[in-house]
């Protein structure tokens, strides 16, 4: 029963690992359409854009819908104010004008990150079990801190 149980959280490493990602410059000036983006706004455009997104709003995150040589259209996913308050949007449209943009990061997948966070899982699942267990945390340990008695 207890080894069942122990099972069911063997893939939570794993599926805390999907959630490693980081925001990276550009590899070129393009945004390709559907990529994840975070858009710094300019002064100026978080006064224009203020009264379409919210005051004081500096970074605007979401996917790529279209893009030209005046604009780009993100369907939002959140944005972040001047003081780093987060508010989450459902997907709405808008439309944000090149000339109010200072720059562009791309969502990227970490893989130090999740590798790190693999790691420090696992091995929090192994300690995890071993203390259940009462196996100990070495070879030869009955889990009473004494050595298991030899044959």
């Amino acid at each position: 029963m207890l080894t069942m149980r122990l099972r069911s959280f063997l893939p939570l490493p794993f599926i805390v690992c999907l959630g490693c990602y980081t925001y990276r410059p550009l590899p070129s000036p393009e945004l390709p359409v559907g990529s994840r983006v975070s858009v710094q706004l300019t002064d100026d455009g978080t006064r224009e854009l203020g009264g379409l997104i919210g005051p004081s709003i500096e970074h605007v995150e979401g996917d790529v819908l279209e893009v030209d040589s005046t604009a780009l259209q993100l369907s939002v996913r959140q944005v972040e104010t001047q003081r780093g308050i987060s508010s989450n949007w459902n997907g709405e449209r808008v439309r944000i004008p090149r000339r109010d943009v200072v720059g562009v990061q791309q969502r990227r997948f970490s893989v130090g990150g999740s590798a790190l966070l693999g790691g420090i899982g696992v091995t929090a699942m192994y300690l995890l079990y071993s203390a259940i267990s009462g196996k100990g945390l070495f070879e030869g340990s009955n889990g009473s801190g004494n050595p298991s008695p030899q044959q």
